[in-house]
C-alpha cells in the first residue's frame, strides 16, 4: 500500500472532534500533495486538539521525515507507535516510513505486527519478510516467507525464500525455491536474474549460462540479463562471447556503467573486437563528459591497441581532473609515464594509486620497479616486501573464499 492510500485511509475514519477531523484531513491532503509547510501547520494544530491521536503523529512523523528534520520525525513515529499499538493501519503506516527511512528492522516488525491484524491482506507477510532480509534477519525473513506460502503458493513468496535461504547460508535449498519462483511466474524477468546471480555466486558457471541463454529468447531487450550472461561467459573463459554480451548490454542500456566496466576488464582478451570496444568507449565518454569513467576506459584501450600517437594520455589527465581519487586511472597514467622514462612523474602516479588503494599488490610492485630506476633502492625493497605480504593475504583470502563456497551443481529446469 502506497503512503497516499493509507493517508486516504486514515482520513476516512472521522474523529469526535469535527474541528480535528477537518485539520487531520488538511494536513493529509497537503502532505500527498507536498505542501510541507502547509501540512505542517494543519497537523500541528490538530495534535494539540487531539494529542493521544496516533494517526496525527504517523502524518507529523511524515511530514518531519520529508522536511528533513529526522529527530522529529523518529520522535513523531515513537509516538504513534505508543499511541496506536493494535491499530493496523498505524502498524503499516510505521513499516512504510521506516523503510523510507532504511531502517529496515523497524519496518519489518511494524509489517509483521501489522500482518497479524490484517490477515485478509495477502502482501503483508511478504513485505515483512523482504524488509526483514534487508536488514539481515533471515531467519525471521524465511520464517515469514514460509507462513505466507502456507497460505499461498506465490511466486514472489518462493524468490523470496529462495533469497532469503542464501542468505542464511542454506545453499541446498536456494536454487529449488527460486527455480520454483521461475516456474510459477515464466515472464518475470527478476527472477532469472536472481537465480543467475546465485548461480554465479557460487560458481557454477554452466547451469548460469544455460539458464540465462534460454531467458535471452523471451527478454531479448534485458541488459540486466544481458550483463550477467557476459559474466557467466567470463567466468568460463569464453571471451568472445563475454564481449559480445557486455557490447549488447551497452547497447540496451548505454546509460548504463557496468558494461564498460567489465569491458575495461578483458581489453587484453578483445582481440580484433578492440576497435568496436574504444568506439563504443568513446561514445560513452560524449554522452557523459562529465563522468571519469568514459575517458579512463577509452584512454586504457588505447593503450592496449598500442598506439603510440593516441591521446591516452590526455584522456587520462582528463578523467583525473573530473575524479582524482580513482585509483586506476593514476596507474595506467603512470604506466603510460613509465614507458615515455618519466619515473619521476610515473613515481608520483603510483604512489598515488597506492595510497588511494592500499591493500591491492599490483601498484607495489610497479613502483619498486619505478623507485630501482629512480636508484631508491631501500624504497624498492620496501614496495616489494609490501607487494609479497599483500600477494600472499590475497591469495589467502581467496583459497578461504574458495574452501567456504559451496558449489551447486544444480541442472536448471
Amino acid at each position: 500500500m502506497t503512503w497516499q492510500a493509507l493517508c486516504i485511509l486514515v482520513g476516512l475514519a472521522a474523529a469526535a472532534d469535527p474541528t480535528f477531523d477537518v485539520l487531520l484531513r488538511q494536513g493529509l491532503v497537503a502532505l500527498d500533495r507536498n505542501e510541507l509547510t502547509a501540512a505542517l501547520d494543519h497537523l500541528e494544530k490538530a495534535s494539540k486538539l487531539q494529542p493521544q491521536d496516533a494517526r496525527v503523529w504517523l502524518a507529523l512523523a511524515q511530514t518531519h521525515r520529508k522536511s528533513g528534520r529526522p529527530k522529529l520525525a523518529r520522535e513523531a513515529a515513537t509516538r504513534a507507535a505508543a499511541l496506536g499499538p493494535e491499530n493496523p493501519w498505524i502498524l503499516h503506516g510505521l513499516a512504510i516510513f521506516y523503510s523510507q527511512d532504511e531502517n529496515w528492522k523497524s519496518a519489518g516488525e511494524f509489517e509483521a505486527r501489522y500482518a497479524e491484524k490484517r490477515p485478509s491482506d495477502p502482501d503483508a507477510l511478504g513485505r515483512a519478510a523482504g524488509f526483514y532480509l534487508q536488514a539481515g534477519d533471515s531467519k525471521l525473513a524465511i520464517d515469514l516467507a514460509k507462513r505466507g506460502l502456507a497460505r499461498e503458493n506465490r511466486a514472489d513468496l518462493r524468490n523470496l525464500l529462495g533469497k532469503a535461504y542464501e542468505a542464511a547460508g542454506q545453499f541446498d535449498k536456494t536454487i529449488p525455491e527460486l527455480q520454483e519462483a521461475i516456474r510459477l511466474a515464466p515472464y518475470e524477468e527478476s527472477y532469472y536474474f536472481d537465480l543467475g546471480y546465485v548461480l554465479l555466486l557460487h560458481q557454477n558457471f554452466d547451469a548460469a549460462i544455460r539458464l540465462l541463454e534460454s531467458a535471452r529468447k523471451t527478454f531479448d531487450k534485458s541488459a540486466q540479463l544481458e550483463l550477467t550472461l557476459g559474466i557467466a561467459y567470463y567466468g568460463q573463459r569464453r571471451f568472445a562471447e563475454a564481449v559480445d554480451s557486455f557490447l549488447r548490454a551497452a547497447s540496451l542500456a548505454p546509460q548504463l556503467e557496468q558494461p564498460y566496466v567489465f569491458l575495461g576488464r578483458i581489453l587484453g582478451q578483445a582481440g580484433d573486437r578492440l576497435p568496436e570496444i574504444i568506439r563504443q568507449f568513446a561514445s560513452f565518454a560524449a554522452t557523459n563528459p562529465r563522468n571519469h569513467l568514459g575517458y579512463f576506459l577509452q584512454a586504457k584501450a588505447l593503450a592496449v591497441q598500442g598506439d603510440a600517437d593516441s591521446d591516452a594520455e590526455a584522456l587520462l589527465r582528463k578523467s583525473l581532473a573530473l575524479q582524482d581519487k580513482f585509483w586506476e586511472s593514476h596507474f595506467e597514467l603512470a604506466l603510460l609515464l613509465e614507458q615515455e622514462r618519466d619515473f619521476a612523474g610515473a613515481a608520483v602516479e603510483l604512489e598515488r594509486a597506492v595510497r588511494l588503494n592500499p591493500p591491492n599488490p599490483t601498484p607495489h610492485y610497479r613502483l619498486a620497479r619505478i623507485y630501482d630506476r629512480l636508484g631508491k633502492s631501500d624504497r624498492a625493497q620496501a614496495e616489494r616486501a609490501l607487494h609479497e605480504k599483500l600477494t600472499a593475504e590475497e591469495k589467502a583470502a581467496i583459497q578461504k573464499h574458495a574452501a567456504g563456497l559451496k558449489r551447486l551443481e544444480l541442472v536448471v529446469k
